[in-house]
């Protein structure tokens, strides 16, 4: 446990002295944060509606402006981060443990086991993810929980690969055969010596991962394939505000910008979370 906590300290002062990534990691919390108190930040509820002052530019009564109902751009931009970071992250950690168990067993037992799973992933892999994910949304039909399917079935094949080029270059270490040697059956190897081995590149390839899942999530939605009206969602604002473009140009500004911001906050972060896990790096 001690040394674990070292470990934990040692990867954090690496963090720290990257500054694009604590910016990332501090941006990233204010985010979270406003996620999680948007029904204290939002001046008005999301879909409150009044045509009396549809399509008025910011101002301090409506800092964002409003949109063609009369509905608050800030207010449904607060609330569209709760539900823009909920798909992003339930589908990559659905997708990341699928690909994970995935990538990790084809890996340590190899042979057919290994060659059937990765050529489904290849299969998965040789299709854009865009593509993929549409494909899957029109199927399933549009809504929060088939977007979040879509996603997650999205980002599989990327797990795999790095659970399975992990597993192969740690199945074959010392403490695997003497773990082999004193009877410890698969299930138990796997669990409790390779995964904890595996998790860097992992957890660097889901900070990196949430911010593709966002953006996947927004793509639905525009295209009328993710989260439904009224639920604000920023894809979906951006499908409703593009007729307005040219005159009301702050429709898309704002939810664009908050898509932006967040997938910057997250590649910076998973950027330094990769200096700080790669062990070529510890002091």
């Amino acid at each position: 446990m001690a040394k674990k906590k070292g470990q934990v300290r040692q990867i954090w002062r690496r963090l720290k002295k990257n500054r694009l990534s604590m910016f990332g990691l501090i941006t990233l919390i204010i985010i979270v944060l406003a996620a999680i108190f948007a029904d204290f930040i939002a001046p008005y509820p999301y879909d409150l509606q009044n045509y009396s002052v549809a399509k008025q530019f910011p101002s301090l009564e409506h800092p964002f402006g409003t949109d063609n109902y009369g509905r608050d751009i800030f207010s449904r931009v607060i609330y569209g981060t709760r539900v823009s970071l909920q798909i992003g992250f339930i589908s990559l950690t659905a997708g990341a443990l699928i690909g994970t168990i995935f990538g990790t067993v084809s890996g340590y037992f190899g042979g057919r086991t290994d060659t059937v799973i990765m050529r489904f992933t290849d299969i998965l892999m040789s299709i854009p993810k865009v593509v993929l994910a549409i494909a899957i949304a029109s199927t399933l039909g549009p809504g929060l929980v088939n977007a979040m399917i879509a996603v997650a079935i999205s980002s599989i094949p990327n797990f795999a690969r790095v659970a399975r080029a992990s597993t192969l270059t740690v199945r074959d270490q010392e403490y695997i055969e003497a773990a082999r040697a004193i009877g410890a059956g698969n299930f138990r190897i796997i669990f409790r010596h390779i995964l904890p081995n595996i998790l860097a590149p992992i957890i660097v390839q889901a900070t990196l991962g949430v911010g593709i899942s966002i953006i996947l999530a927004a793509s639905l939605s525009f295209l009328g394939l993710g989260v439904e009206p009224p639920t604000p969602e920023w894809g979906a604002m951006l499908s409703a505000a593009r007729t307005f473009i040219r005159d009301e140009w702050y429709m898309v500004l704002f939810p664009g910008l908050a898509i932006m911001l967040t997938v910057l906050a997250l590649n910076l972060l998973g950027d330094g979370l990769r200096d700080a896990l790669d062990p070529k790096l510890k002091t």
